[in-house]
């Protein structure tokens, strides 16, 4: 698939300006369109306490929303300006309990691009969760660590292949964005090759004109997590491709789980699908 569409999900603080980045980065590189949004919904006050909120203050929380939205678009829109791009950008606000879901509005795009901590302390209402949008849109969705460092992408990816559907999507979806490696990893964690009839997936990569190499290894003592990030640095990947939740969503957010422990300590940025 050729990325033509990118939404960059952006809330204007430090933290996520490495989303950001990668995003005008891909647009640039994919000769994509690059689209800038922001989704607020209701502050803390207003979920614990809107009841007992005269209008004069729900008014007034309203109005600092709005002038943080009007920051976060002011941010985006100099970006672009400073990288000239701004006959291909533009930027959007959506509201929660609108028309419109941020996982609804993700699925008119090729791509979603998000920093992986989104939000500020005292913007936790402008956050999204970047798992939530990979379960829920059907897109893929690439989450970037914090203030990344755009030289460290490189030329190598890493995908992460169990042999299961969210790990195959996810590859299908990184199809265009490996085509411009010069080398891919499949790194499959476990004692053997999962067995499958027909080709395996490094023949399909080679048949996109894709080098690869698969690698097999057994999970180490930081279990499955820790060894595929241990495998990205050793072969110098600057991009992860994997699937999320294999497993329920409850089940990982409960109990712990390759999803989450990838997101909580990737450094380079992560591709995932489900």
């Amino acid at each position: 698939m050729a990325l033509r569409s990118i939404l960059a999900i952006y809330s204007g603080d430090a933290a996520g300006s490495g989303g950001l980045g990668l995003a005008v980065h891909m647009a640039r590189k994919y000769d994509a369109f690059l689209t800038g949004i922001v989704w607020r919904g209701p502050s803390p006050l207003e979920q614990r306490f809107q009841r007992y909120m005269s209008k004069e203050i729900v008014d007034m929380l309203a109005a600092r929303d709005a002038e943080v939205v009007s920051e976060v678009r002011d941010s985006f829109l100099a970006r672009i300006e400073a990288e000239n791009l701004q006959d291909r950008a533009k930027f959007i606000e959506i509201r929660d309990g609108g028309e419109f879901s941020m996982p609804a509005c993700v699925r008119g795009y090729d791509i979603a691009v998000i920093g992986n901590r989104a939000a500020a302390v005292g913007r936790e209402h402008f956050a999204t969760r970047p798992d939530v949008i990979a379960l829920r849109s059907g897109r893929p969705v690439v989450i970037a660590p914090p203030h990344l460092d755009l030289a460290n992408i490189g030329t190598r990816a890493l995908v992460a292949w169990d042999g299961k559907r969210s790990s195959a999507r996810a590859l299908g979806d990184a199809l265009h964005i490996l085509a411009t490696k010069e080398h891919v990893t499949v790194l499959s964690v476990g004692t053997a090759l999962p067995a499958v009839p027909g080709d395996d997936v490094v023949t399909l990569l080679g048949r996109h004109g894709i080098s690869a190499t698969q690698v097999v290894r057994p999970a180490g003592s930081g279990g499955i997590a820790q060894t595929i990030l241990e495998a990205c640095h050793e072969v110098g990947a600057g991009l992860l491709i994997m699937g999320a939740y294999e497993h329920s969503k409850f089940t990982e957010d409960l109990l712990g789980g390759v999803t989450r422990e990838i997101l909580d300590t990737a450094t380079i940025p992560v591709l995932m699908s489900h």
